[in-house]
């Protein structure tokens, strides 16, 4: 396994011949995943598809004992748990990027393979927009303020260690959220169309509310105020 505390940097790369030549021999085995006659530069040829091509090039260097995976942006590449290298082997016009360009950092230890849960440093939980009467005052996002009559728009982001959104194609679809008042009730919780990370909150008369959504064991709260409204 890796770890989400590697200390990532840039250094002399210990795979780049071996991540070209998994490349090469990519291009002997499957032919039909290039064109070899679009090219960015020699040997840079166009990729028809960019899964299919990642998944060889990671079949290619485990059938050498590597142990290679695809953080959805990084091909990642180690032969031991002491330290893990980074490349980026697709250019974004769909060709094959290639030699030191490709390389991007060394890890160590390696920062490879992670639990999806590892990835999930914290989960923001705010507003993100409100709909008040056109004579009520609309309040900052950030505030976590919001006035009665109003309905607040709230969104659940999981972040990683370096506060950075976490890729949804890592973290799933899955989130549970719970709703609490400290008395009465003072707002109402609504579920928004078709996002299952957004809520609608509707402030209700004054008091305070926290709102807490869970991905993947990570829980984050927006700790939330309804307040009187203030006149446009």
């Amino acid at each position: 396994m890796g770890t989400v505390d590697a200390d990532c940097l840039r250094q002399t790369p210990a795979f780049l011949g071996d991540v070209d030549a998994a490349i090469n021999l990519l291009g002997q085995q499957h032919p039909e995943l290039f064109n070899f006659n679009d090219t960015s530069g020699e040997g840079a040829w166009r990729v028809l598809d960019a899964d299919r091509y990642y998944a060889g090039v990671i079949a290619n260097l485990q059938a050498r004992d590597f142990c290679a995976g695809f953080d959805l942006q990084n091909l990642q590449v180690k032969s031991s748990n002491a330290f893990s290298e980074d490349y980026d082997i697709l250019l974004s016009s769909g060709f094959i990027r290639r030699g030191a360009s490709s390389y991007r950092q060394t890890c160590t230890p390696a920062n490879f393979p992670l639990d999806p849960k590892d990835l999930i440093d914290s989960v923001r939980v705010a507003f993100f927009g409100f709909k008040c009467p056109d004579d009520v005052a609309v309040p900052n996002n950030g505030g976590n303020r919001l006035p009665v009559g109003c309905t607040g728009n709230v969104t659940a982001t999981p972040k990683n260690k370096d506060n950075q959104d976490v890729d949804p194609r890592i973290h799933g679809s899955q989130i549970t959220w719970t709703f609490e008042v400290e008395s009465g009730k003072p707002a109402e919780l609504i579920n928004y169309p078709d996002q299952p990370f957004n809520k609608s909150v509707v402030g209700l008369e004054v008091g305070n509310f926290t709102l807490c959504a869970i991905v993947k064991e990570v829980q984050g709260c927006l700790h939330g105020e309804v307040v009187t409204p203030t006149p446009r």
